[in-house]
């Protein structure tokens, strides 16, 4: 069962601060940053705190397990919901609307590859790049948040983005975006595992998304790249990119990426190369004979990248930081939002951390992870399986063949994206689907269903 009700006995009482939390909920603006800082300035930990960063980071350093089940102190929390990362893959809605312009495969994968670009710089750099601020850690989301958002474009119109806490054991946040003028969409799942290693936080991303349009029966499926989490000691934490991810089309072409972390003595921070490649392979094998190349791709994933066409050696722009200004997110305030909001859920905390009154942020949180902890205990008494209210699991032996057949492809090389999707039950081929059957129930929009069904 969808239990809706889940902190409302809290987060509707923290939200008679609620006013209007204007600054972070109507309309948050996002600019073009003017160059990209590769590390931080500023130091994370306010000077009244570094004993308690001192006494957090030996705990650190100590546990053996998931970072994620630690305490963090308020004062390294960044006020958002780790919900909201997953808006970043609707940035750029032109972007991702533009791939359905491609009258080919291969042009097809290149935008893609693309968009994928861009969406990495708003996930993991932005925020950074635009505050000149280090990295803080997010509030871990409860069971069934939910978070919602939209953008405008000009000429595509809007883009709308869903994501729910579909797990809390282990964490997993369901993500859906669509822009239903450009017949555009994706479903996907992030997870993360970390552990500390010498002096950086190690993360390990699980998950897919799976990026569908409606003008070709086209299917692309995405792994997600590992992070790493560099100068915790210094107090002035940033992100890098590491390990390799691909992208699959359902037609035989693929996208390999490589993510290179700064070398200890030399080199650049965030740099990236890659390549696109034709392989009708049922599995995936570095270098096997098949595979041909297309194109080849590289550059920094926070700046500008190139692409080059093997066969003619021309070289273009991927994807320019610089160039290319992300849209305006809009977010409902949070007075309008449902209990279950992510802003609504955290507004308390959030406003305190603002103010810099972390004692009271540590009290509201707390707060809200009893209520947690006291619904679980409630849940189990009654022998009641909590189910997502907005998405639903389809194991791949379940799904479409051109999916199956992707992430089978692509399992060998990242057996971290699973065998399993997290789907939203309103996208666009779902509803294709049960309108095929007369069963449809959702309106199409996933802005209204989501609301409806909080």
């Amino acid at each position: 069962m969808s239990d809706s009700k889940s902190v409302s006995s809290v987060a509707s009482a923290k939200s008679s601060s609620s006013k209007s939390s204007s600054s972070k909920s109507s309309s948050s603006k996002s600019s073009t940053p003017k160059s990209t800082v590769s590390e931080p300035v500023g130091n994370i930990v306010p000077a009244s705190q570094s004993g308690d960063f001192m006494s957090f980071l030996k705990t650190v350093l100590s546990f053996t397990g998931d970072l994620s089940s630690l305490t963090c102190p308020s004062f390294l929390l960044n006020g958002i919901s780790l919900l909201e990362y997953g808006a970043h893959w609707s940035d750029y809605p032109h972007v991702l609307a533009e791939i359905t312009k491609a009258e080919s495969s291969p042009e097809r994968m290149k935008l893609v590859a693309r968009w994928f670009i861009s969406t990495l710089y708003g996930s993991y750099n932005k925020r950074v790049a635009e505050s000149n601020t280090g990295e803080k850690k997010p509030f871990n989301p409860i069971l069934g948040e939910q978070f919602l958002a939209s953008w405008d474009d000009s000429e595509y119109g809007e883009t709308t983005f869903v994501c729910e806490q579909v797990s809390h054991h282990p964490p997993v946040s369901a993500i859906y975006f669509e822009n239903a003028k450009a017949g555009i969409y994706g479903n996907g799942q992030f997870a993360q595992k970390s552990k500390f290693k010498g002096t950086t936080m190690k993360v390990v991303q699980e998950g897919r998304v799976t990026l569908r349009m409606r003008n070709t029966d086209e299917v692309f499926c995405l792994s997600l790249p590992s992070l790493n989490i560099c100068s915790i000691l210094s107090g002035k934490p940033f992100l890098e990119m590491s390990n390799t991810t691909f992208i699959r089309s359902s037609k035989g072409y693929s996208a390999e990426f490589h993510w290179h972390t700064k070398p200890w003595l030399y080199g650049e921070y965030h740099k990236f190369d890659g390549s696109i490649f034709r392989d009708p392979s049922a599995l995936y094998s570095p270098n096997a004979p098949a595979q041909e190349p297309l194109f080849t791709v590289k550059g920094k994933w926070v700046a500008e990248s190139t692409v080059t066409d093997v066969k003619t050696s021309s070289q273009s722009v991927l994807f320019d930081v610089a160039a290319q200004p992300s849209a305006d997110i809009k977010i409902r305030p949070v007075s309008e939002q449902s209990e279950l909001e992510s802003r609504r859920v955290w507004n308390a905390v959030a406003q305190a951390i603002e103010s810099g009154d972390y004692e009271t942020a540590s009290r509201e949180k707390t707060v809200i992870e009893e209520a947690q902890r006291a619904l679980r205990k409630e849940r189990a008494e009654r022998s009641e399986t909590w189910t997502p209210a907005l998405f639903k699991w389809i194991a791949d032996e379940d799904d479409e063949s051109d999916v199956r057949d992707a992430y089978a492809y692509l399992y060998p090389a990242k057996d971290s994206i699973g065998k399993g999707s997290w789907v939203y039950k309103n996208s666009i081929h779902e509803l294709d689907r049960a309108n095929s059957t007369g069963s449809s129930t959702g309106t199409g929009t996933p802005f209204e269903d989501a609301v409806s069904e909080a």
